[in-house]
């Protein structure tokens, strides 16, 4: 009893021990007295289902009934020994404590327990970083499917050459249109005009500006190619597209595109000014105020001229009187001097120095200040040294940074062209709406905002006030957008013209590009700005799929802005707009499209891009004018001819192969002329294969792409006597239609080719003999077999043999000889080998029938069947020497063959 009490006090210590884990997770461990005698009874029935149990028998006997014992042992059953076997099946079988508890034990060893949810641990984390990766899988296969798509796309498009505005989704459908209908323009850019009467003709204008370009590539070629000593003159690019654009004024009908050329030439110049400095954005924004400026002065002069009367400036005015003049003719329609203007002796001073200033008369504003001095001092007694310091050679901030910004009275700014020259000399701080009045058009408003750019440096230093940007001003006008000034879309001139002023050229190029009837425009527009450096494309490596470009816009964001600037410029995708140009010019025009491909190595382009950049851009150039030749086929004219005396006449592409980056004509050779020979290889086009190989001087590429199509051609005939079907059908009847080849007539070809290069010792000496002995050899074969289906059996023999290929010799023992020679012949040849050698016994067969048919019987018939059987069993001897692989029905039609010889 005691030691009962006392395990019992032992297991609730033991339980209170794990009173204090709060883990319902983790399982008590249950070895009390109650699970130790469940223990034990499993223990024991397991026991009696091994068959240790030795009373077992016995007890059963003891619990049968004497009954059934008796009538068991009446009908000579031994019960005991049936009992025993019954118990022993029944413990075997222990049905009853075969099943185990529906309800999981708890294990009761912790480091079990600990192992098992180890494992189930790495385990889910295996199952759920499989899923994650089937996951991811599935996301990397969805965006490569996209990629690939878009690619697709983009491939498509430029295949059709389709730029569609605000439709590019039925490209695909308008491009098949239009390639089922000539008629239609299927390319990116409209090209053609419609007449009176309804026809499409190619517009006067592409061909005006297209003499442009091919005197521009002239004059580059002349540069490229003149000696280091002598100068070639250079071309005025700008000068001749303003021609061009005068004598298209009855189709422009607008003189909008003449003041961009204008614009375009003050930023070339600027451009060269500023080269030193380094500054794009500065030479944008000087030659921009400059072009307002000049574009002022002569508003002032068409005013003054056309009222002459209310103007009274004279004969041969000077520009003070002038600028009094347009004056005069501002205030005349007033009646009067506005009150609130500042006026001396009936002159409004400070109106007339801004005149003279918006129109860039720097020098006369300063002397008209100095000659008013006395008058300007009245009203502000520091602007003419203010004005002086502005207008210095020297640094205007040096200058300037001794005086302090001068407070401005709203009182002392009624004056509004006093408020507006305050503002863009920047004396003192002046809100941008007291010289509202003044400003009335939009380029007064560009002028005001450009011209603070441009003298930033002096403005800040004189008012303490930030710099202007000239991003500033770009993003403001993005922001307001071609609706804002071109509401109803009928003059994109306008916002293209305020895209170039605030030095967005891309946008402005890519704005006009969207509107047809100035897209040839639009595209010289670009080419100006390459020639002068001041366009940014995109590189020579950029994929516009990837890089943001879209079907309805030719414009790539700049992600690198290298300039330090921060103005908002993008990129242009300058190579895809002149392919799209060159390919959309009409077949007669093929000479412009080359030009225009070639300005595709424009030096400008590459403007401080280094020398990887310029190789990339003459690769890009060199394969658009692959893609272009292989399109127009029109070889002889851009790549030359052979002569019939073997000379070789230069062709149209190889003269200004030299902008290209092609100096010598072996660079000629391999980049244009082996490209297109390959691919023309590739697509099947025989005829311009052969031609290309030979410009190139590849004379064993030729012989090896005549193998192969011979071999082709030998292997169609050979299909089409039926050799692969039955022996007995490999002849066909005289009238049987030829095997269709195609536009290629490729026996043709090669019989011309090889009598080509034979009958020239300079080529002979060049060519492959195996080359040459595989041509012959196949064209030798052709003849074998066309003789074979003429039913010309004694001369298709003739034939075979002479090729040399089977022993048809009657010798069975050169058989081996031959069979070592095969497997050094061509491919071409070997691929046909079954063909052959059925065409062969089936000749030898039909002679054999011919002769045993044959009435006559005399020792010369005997003979020469006789001679026929040795042939064909030579040629069965000869087929199984062979070490490669042929059809295995093809050496039981041979010995079907043989057999009816015999």
């Amino acid at each position: 009893m005691a030691q009962g009490l006392s395990l019992s006090s032992l297991l609730e210590e033991s339980r209170r021990l794990t009173t204090h884990l709060a883990l319902a997770e983790i399982p008590a461990v249950q070895r009390g007295l109650d699970l130790l005698e469940s223990e034990s009874r499993k223990l024991v029935a397991r026991a009696v289902r091994d068959g240790h149990g030795g009373s077992s028998t016995g007890a059963a006997a003891a619990v049968m009934d004497p009954r059934a014992q008796a009538l068991l042992a009446g009908s000579g059953v031994d019960a005991e020994r049936l009992l025993g076997a019954g118990a022993g099946a029944a413990a075997a079988a222990a049905v009853v404590s075969a099943f185990e508890q529906l309800q999981p034990g708890q294990d009761a060893d912790v480091e079990s327990f600990l192992g098992q949810q180890h494992e189930q641990a790495i385990v889910g984390a295996i199952e759920d970083r499989a899923l994650a990766t089937v996951r991811d899988a599935d996301r990397a296969a969805h965006r490569h499917m996209l990629a690939v798509w878009e690619d697709a796309q983009r491939r498509l498009f430029d295949e059709l050459g389709h730029h569609h505005h605000h439709h590019h989704h039925h490209a695909v459908a308008d491009g098949a249109l239009a390639l089922m209908d000539p008629a239609r323009e299927p390319l990116a850019f409209a090209l053609r005009g419609q007449t009176a009467a309804g026809a499409r003709v190619l517009q006067p204008r592409v061909e005006r500006y297209a003499q442009v370009v091919r005197a521009l590539n002239d004059a580059r070629l002349a540069a490229t190619t003149a000696a280091p000593s002598s100068r070639a003159p250079a071309f005025d690019l700008l000068a001749a597209l303003e021609r061009a654009t005068a004598d298209s004024s009855q189709e422009l009908k607008s003189k909008q595109i003449a003041q961009a050329w204008r614009l375009l030439g003050h930023y070339a110049r600027a451009a060269a000014a500023e080269a030193a400095n380094g500054g794009s954005d500065a030479a944008l924004v000087a030659g921009a105020c400059a072009h307002l400026e000049e574009a002022f002065g002569e508003h002032v002069e068409r005013t003054v001229a056309q009222y002459p009367h209310d103007a009274s400036v004279g004969g041969v005015p000077s520009v003070h009187r002038r600028v009094q003049g347009y004056l005069a003719v501002q205030f005349g329609r007033l009646g009067r001097v506005p009150a609130f203007l500042e006026v001396f002796n009936g002159e409004a001073i400070w109106a007339h120095m801004y005149v003279l200033y918006r129109c860039g008369h720097r020098a006369e504003l300063l002397q008209y200040a100095l000659d008013m001095e006395d008058i300007i001092t009245d009203s502000d007694p520091g602007f003419v040294a203010h004005l002086k310091a502005f207008f210095s050679e020297q640094s205007p901030a040096l200058l300037l940074r001794g005086e302090a910004a001068v407070p401005v009275a709203a009182s002392s700014l009624e004056d509004p062209y006093k408020a507006a020259l305050y503002r863009v000399l920047g004396r003192g701080s002046v809100p941008r709406k007291a010289a509202a009045e003044v400003v009335h058009t939009t380029e007064d408003y560009l002028w005001s905002s450009l011209v603070l750019v441009r003298d930033a440096a002096a403005i800040a230093a004189a008012t303490g006030h930030p710099r202007a940007t000239l991003a500033g001003v770009q993003a403001l006008i993005l922001k307001y957008g071609a609706a804002h000034f071109d509401p109803h879309g009928a003059n994109p001139l306008l916002y293209f013209r305020v895209l170039l002023l605030c030095g967005l050229l891309e946008p402005a190029v890519d704005h006009l590009l969207q509107a047809d009837r100035f897209q040839i425009e639009a595209v010289h527009v670009a080419v100006l700005l390459a020639h002068s450096g001041l366009l940014r494309v995109t590189t020579a490596t950029t994929d516009t799929a990837t890089d943001g470009a879209s079907f309805a816009s030719f414009l790539v964001p700049d992600a690198d802005d290298g300039d330090g600037g921060g103005s908002l410029r993008q990129r242009l995708d300058f190579y895809r707009m002149v392919v799209h140009y060159a390919r959309a010019l009409p077949e007669p025009a093929a000479d412009d499209a080359v030009n225009y491909l070639l300005l595709l190595t424009l030096p400008g382009l590459g403007a401080g891009a280094g020398a990887d950049s310029a190789a990339a851009r003459r690769t890009q150039c060199q394969q658009a004018l692959v893609r272009l030749l292989y399109e127009r086929r029109d070889y002889a004219h851009f790549l030359g001819d052979i002569q019939s005396d073997g000379t070789r006449r230069r062709g149209y592409l190889e003269r200004l192969a030299p902008l290209a980056g092609l100096a010598t004509g072996d660079q000629f050779s391999r980049a244009i002329v082996r490209r297109l020979a390959d691919r023309s290889r590739d697509e099947g086009r025989l005829a311009d294969t052969v031609l290309l190989y030979n410009l190139a001087e590849r004379y064993n590429a030729v012989l090896a792409v005549l193998c192969r199509q011979l071999g082709e051609v030998l292997y169609l005939r050979g299909s089409g006597n039926g050799a692969t079907t039955a022996a007995a059908d490999l002849s066909s009847p005289a009238d049987a239609p030829l095997l269709v080849l195609g536009p290629d007539d490729v026996e043709g070809v090669a019989r011309a080719v090889l009598d080509h290069y034979r009958q020239r010792e300079h080529i002979a000496r060049a060519l492959d003999p195996r080359a040459v002995a595989t041509c012959t050899t196949l064209l030798q074969l052709l003849a074998f077999l066309n003789s074979h289906r003429r039913m010309a059996y004694e001369e298709a023999l003739a034939t075979l043999q002479a090729t040399q290929l089977l022993p048809l010799d009657a010798d069975v023992a050169r058989a081996a000889e031959h069979a070592e020679r095969v497997a050094a012949l061509d491919e071409s040849i070997t691929r046909n080998f079954s063909f052959i050698l059925l065409a062969a016994m089936d000749t030898l067969a039909r002679l054999y029938a011919g002769l045993a048919e044959s009435p006559f019987v005399d020792a010369v018939k005997q003979a020469s069947m006789l001679l026929l059987r040795r042939k064909a069993r030579a040629l069965m001897v000869f087929a199984g020497m062979l070490q490669f692989r042929m059809p295995s029905d093809t050496y039981a039609k041979l010995n079907r063959i043989e057999v009816s010889m015999s």
